[in-house]
């Protein structure tokens, strides 16, 4: 009795480990995108603000590939999806735009924590000037670099690479930038963020 009680037992736990994985392959989209910065400044006619013809149209699309700014612009349109939080764990951040971004995801009622390596910026300043939480490795204590740059929305997707949120690593620099909502990938950099937000309280 107690072999077909076990036996009844794993076959239920396989059945609903396989219907699990079952519901989220089919509800779970996977998004993955990989953005490479080029150490120039392409920039496509859109930007330029060159009018277009139907007949270049396919002229623009190709140049999007390339552009800094469009790429600058996917990035800004992730973080204004975000609807419930948004952690950002970065070495450098003075970007303008991508600064605006999360100050306006703040400002929606986002919850925001930041880690920096040093705030020493006028933008990070401001951040922390109307509410928005942060965590600084104080260099003078400690001789080591926070040097992460990732970025987590809503606990279900990350944004990292060598990409720091700077105007010179925009527009000038050779970088790389990987966004995923793979779970599998997602999961230790949230675990990595916890560490890191407690370590440096």
């Amino acid at each position: 009795m107690t072999t077909i009680r076990l036996l009844g037992s794993f076959t239920l736990a396989c059945c609903s480990a396989g219907l699990t994985a079952l519901l989220y392959n089919y509800f779970h989209q996977e998004e993955t995108e990989v953005l490479f910065f080029y150490g120039t400044l392409p920039i496509c006619n859109f930007h330029r603000n060159v009018s277009l013809t139907t007949a270049n149209q396919n002229l623009m699309v190709n140049q999007n590939n390339e552009c800094f700014e469009c790429k600058l612009n996917m990035i800004i349109g992730w973080l204004d999806k975000t609807k419930k939080t948004l952690d950002i764990c970065m070495y450098m951040l003075n970007h303008e735009l991508l600064s605006n971004a999360v100050i306006d995801a703040h400002k929606r009622g986002v919850k925001v924590r930041i880690i920096l390596n040093e705030d020493n910026i006028e933008t990070t300043w401001k951040m922390g000037n109307i509410g928005i939480s942060k965590r600084v490795n104080k260099s003078k204590y400690n001789k080591n670099l926070m040097h992460h740059k990732f970025v987590i929305i809503d606990n279900k997707k990350v944004i990292l690479g060598s990409l720091n949120w700077t105007k010179v690593s925009v527009r000038a620099n050779w970088e790389n930038v990987f966004i995923t909502n793979d779970c599998e990938l997602v999961n230790p950099f949230r675990q990595e963020f916890q560490r890191l937000w407690k370590q440096f309280n």
